[in-house]
């Protein structure tokens, strides 16, 4: 009766209380700036593009009408100065109410850094990676997802790779004063991608914000490591995946290693046909490279809708995995032909504002 078994360890008794839980009205915003991230701000040659301006209709909220005059002021100059995209950037932040403060730029990696600074609500941070809605079959299918052994853990080396050429300009960008609160402490970051760009954010909330006020919110995001990778993170991670997304179930997880079971039992069936047993004991091999990716995060499940009645969609927190396999295969015929296709984020925008609306009313 004399031995105290409870709360044996008093360093554990002041947990944080200041976690950001999962919100409609963040992932929404959230999702906005992960769109936000394909706009050419880095500059390119002629007008801008039209996913461009569909994206900052969609984040400003403005009419067609009022938009478009404004892209209009800078669409002559993108012929001779590239940095009117720039200038066109800022002020859509702007008028959504955020600063600009950084964007980053290095072969094929971009992002942004901008902060919330409307009246009446408190300053965060955003840091938005830009994805590969455009090429994602390039990454799919790349050499580089060989996991790259490191520190004890694995991680998919051509995220790592890319990652690597923007990180020291973001750990720079975060040290600048209008990041900082009175105090000198960073503010409240939240970070953010899709596609690509979900795998980005995975790895700026490794490197650079593993224990931090804010949240990692990705959309669509791809496998980047084994469980060992996110073993340190402690700033909440929520993975927003939509209906029948082929992007997010890969690389291969758990399926992999049924997939190196089944071509090890058929070697063993075809032990006595040589040139069979070899190209079974190869492809083992080649799976075997590719072993070990999980993902990380709480799941947010985005259900599928039909004619575009975005407004049906629902939120399903932590389905089973079961189900949401039946629910993969029941809709990805709708896609078969184009793979990507629930992939796009604008689908994904589409559904989080529908769903962010109708919760805020209940």
């Amino acid at each position: 009766m004399g031995d105290n078994t409870y709360f044996v360890d008093q360093k554990l008794l002041s947990p944080p209380i200041k976690r950001a839980a999962y919100s409609d009205r963040m992932a929404y915003v959230l999702g906005e700036m992960s769109g936000l991230a394909y706009f050419p701000f880095e500059g390119v040659d002629g007008l801008l593009s039209e996913a461009a301006i569909e994206a900052a209709k969609i984040v400003t909220n403005k009419s067609d009408e009022s938009l478009e005059r404004f892209l209009a002021d800078f669409a002559e100059k993108l012929y001779h100065n590239k940095g009117a995209n720039l200038t066109a950037f800022k002020e859509i932040l702007k008028i959504a109410g955020f600063q600009y403060i950084a964007h980053f730029d290095r072969a094929t990696s971009q992002g942004f850094l901008c902060k919330r600074i409307s009246p009446g609500t408190d300053p965060y941070l955003v840091l938005a990676f830009r994805g590969t809605e455009k090429k994602i079959n390039d990454w799919l299918t790349d050499a580089d997802a060989v996991p790259k052994q490191k520190d004890g853990y694995r991680v998919h080396n051509g995220f790592y790779k890319a990652f690597d050429l923007i990180k020291d300009d973001i750990r720079s960008a975060l040290k600048k004063k209008a990041c900082l609160d009175a105090d000198g402490n960073l503010l409240p970051l939240f970070i953010t991608g899709h596609s690509l760009g979900g795998a980005l954010a995975l790895l700026a909330t490794k490197y650079l914000a593993r224990n931090i006020d804010g949240a990692c919110y990705t959309y669509g995001a791809p496998r980047v490591g084994d469980y060992e990778f996110f073993f340190d993170i402690k700033t909440p991670v929520y993975r927003v995946v939509n209906s029948s997304d082929i992007v997010p179930r890969v690389p291969l997880g758990a399926a992999n290693q049924l997939a190196i079971r089944l071509v090890k039992g058929l070697a063993w069936v075809f032990d006595s046909i040589a040139p069979l047993k070899s190209l079974f004991r190869w492809l083992e091999q080649e799976l075997d490279k590719l072993n070990g990716y999980r993902h990380y995060g709480d799941l947010r499940y985005l259900t599928d809708v039909q004619g575009g009645r975005f407004h049906e969609a629902r939120l399903v927190l932590n389905p089973p995995g079961l189900d949401r396999m039946q629910w993969f295969w029941k809709h990805l015929k709708a896609s078969i032909f184009t793979p990507v296709k629930s992939h796009s984020s604008l689908l994904y925008r589409k559904k989080l504002v529908e769903v962010a609306n109708a919760r805020r009313e209940i």
